[in-house]
This record gives structure tokens, C-alpha cells and sequence, in this order.
């Protein structure tokens, strides 16, 4: 198994895995819909991330496939906290085939490394509500809770 930076020639299997990943979510909570042109424009949103040097794309690829991919961002706080800036982790995703095989702790292992070298001490991370599988690997990982994000639909 090897976790190394993604290039834009990995796009495509990551497009997959995100819907896999999208509809996991849809799976375990309907609040998750997404609409017909998603993957496009999702398309477009990671070509636009793969071009910041505040961004790291990472893939895991096992045997020339890739079978997992994380997302990890340099945030910046609103300037009246006295930590100016934090590292947020977006996503990690990993085929359902390969779960539970450690591919998720590798990959965090080297976004762990890049905030380290760029002096973050500070890692965020958003997980859906009814995301068990989710919440239970970044308690392992030792994330707490620090804030609940809550909604309202008024349609």
C-alpha cells in the first residue's frame, strides 16, 4: 500500500470513490442528497483544490488501483481568536472492500505529518451525525467533541 500526493490522472477513480462515499452518506441519513450535476461540479471543485498550496490530496493505491483518498485544508480562523490558523480535514474515504484495513490510519498518518511540518496544531474535523463508522474512527484516532452543529428546514 502506498499513500502519495494525488495527480490529476487519479481524478477519475476519485470522482468514484467520492460517490461511493456520497452515497454512503445518503444511506445512513436522507439529509444528504445530491443533485444530478454533482459529481461535475465536484469535478471542478477538486481541480481547483489540487491547485492550492494550502490543500494536501493524498491516495491510497494498492496493486496500481487507487482505493482510497483524503482531503486536508490550511483554514484560518476569524481574526479575534488567538489561534490564527487550524488544519481541517475534509475527507477521508475509502472503498468499502478495503475498510477496517487500516487504509484510513495511513492516510492520516501522512496528513498528521504534513500539519507537523507546517507548525498546525490544531486539526478539525466535521463528522455527519449518523456517521457511527465515522465518528468511531476519529475517537479512535483521539478527536473530541467540541461543538455540535445543528439545522432547520423550513421547507
Amino acid at each position: 500500500m502506498d499513500v502519495i500526493l494525488a495527480t490529476d490522472s487519479h481524478v477519475p477513480e476519485i470522482i468514484d470513490l467520492w460517490k461511493e462515499f456520497m452515497d454512503f452518506h445518503k444511506d445512513i441519513d436522507p439529509r444528504f442528497p445530491i443533485r444530478g450535476d454533482a459529481p461535475l461540479e465536484w469535478k471542478k471543485h477538486l481541480r481547483g483544490l489540487m491547485q492550492s498550496e494550502n490543500v494536501l490530496i493524498l491516495v491510497a493505491i494498492d496493486e496500481n488501483q487507487m482505493v482510497g483518498f483524503s482531503i486536508s485544508l490550511i483554514n484560518r480562523y476569524t481574526p479575534i481568536w488567538k489561534r490564527e490558523f487550524y488544519g481541517a480535514i475534509d475527507s477521508i474515504a475509502v472503498k468499502s472492500e478495503y475498510r477496517r484495513q487500516g487504509i484510513g490510519e495511513q492516510l492520516l498518518v501522512k496528513i498528521f505529518e504534513w500539519f507537523e511540518s507546517l507548525k498546525i496544531d490544531r486539526i478539525e474535523v466535521s463528522v455527519a451525525a449518523r456517521n457511527q463508522v465515522g465518528y468511531s474512527f476519529w475517537k479512535k484516532h483521539g478527536f473530541q467533541d467540541y461543538t455540535h452543529r445543528l439545522y432547520l428546514d423550513r421547507r
